[in-house]
């Protein structure tokens, strides 16, 4: 995920590399895949929080609010909340680096746009 501050050119830079929109979740998010069939590589995001963290890991869960019960010690960025493409947070990993964690098993539209996913998506277990 990357924080942007103008969307619009942000996703003009990307088509110019031979990304496509895949998915617009609101009016501050989209997802870019190499086809319009394709899984999402990138989620660009207009949101002041988002560039502040920094480039980051989004790892898709099955069960994001037990991950964060489970793993109190870790460096919580952003705590569990409802998010465009699902039940969203962040930790910092041991260099500083945000790890995100989406859980969209409750959003129909994110979930059909991830189930796309082929042999370069992302999982995480908790």
């Amino acid at each position: 995920m990357v924080g942007v501050e103008h969307l619009d050119a942000s996703v003009d830079f990307y088509r110019e590399l031979g990304l496509v929109p895949v998915w617009w979740p609101d009016d501050d998010s989209v997802l870019l895949a190499t086809g319009p069939a394709e899984v999402p590589m990138i989620m660009l995001s207009r949101n002041c929080d988002e560039t502040r963290l920094g480039p980051g890991g989004v790892f898709a869960i099955d069960d994001l609010d037990e991950f964060h019960r489970r793993h109190p010690d870790l460096d919580w960025l952003v705590a569990p909340v409802d998010g465009s493409v699902g039940r969203y947070a962040a930790f910092g990993d041991r260099t500083g680096v945000p790890i995100r964690l989406v859980d969209y098993s409750h959003e129909p539209a994110a979930a059909a746009v991830f189930a796309r996913r082929g042999p370069s998506g992302s999982r995480m277990v908790s």
